[in-house]
């Protein structure tokens, strides 16, 4: 049982190690509104043993919603290479996409997540889910 619990420990750690996550700023002054794009190069061990070129990506988040036992956010991912590329990623566990996105193209991913933002209601009425630091994670990568 415990040499079990271990493989499965270490299968669980190979995949996060492929997989890259990016923290996204939201916008501090308006929330409802995209915060700063954060421009990422994305490549792989695969791309670079086949000679590809890292391809250029931008990520950025805005506050949905706040919802009874979360928050709800919008990701927006734009493609900023001149090639297509293909993501297969998750912004929380059970909110996977798998996109296509052809140069200057960009997708919106909408997502609940079940975290609470603030220790008590009046927090997240003030400051409503800017606390919760939203990330996006990338998990396969195919140029064509």
């Amino acid at each position: 049982m415990v040499r079990f619990v271990h493989v499965l420990s270490l299968c669980a750690l190979s995949s996060f190690a492929t997989a890259q996550s990016f923290n996204l700023e939201m916008n501090s002054t308006d929330p409802t509104q995209f915060g700063e794009p954060r421009k990422e190069m994305l490549n792989t061990e695969e791309m670079e043993k086949a000679g590809i070129a890292p391809v250029s990506v931008e990520f950025s988040v805005q506050l949905k919603k706040p919802i009874p036992m979360g928050c709800q956010y919008i990701y927006r991912v734009t493609n900023t290479s001149d090639r297509t590329v293909s993501l297969k990623g998750f912004t929380v566990p059970d909110a996977k996409f798998n996109e296509k996105l052809k140069p200057g193209a960009s997708i919106d991913l909408l997502t609940n997540t079940m975290s609470r933002c603030g220790a008590t209601k009046e927090e997240k009425k003030e400051r409503g889910c800017i606390d919760c630091a939203p990330s996006i994670n990338i998990q396969e990568i195919e140029v064509k």
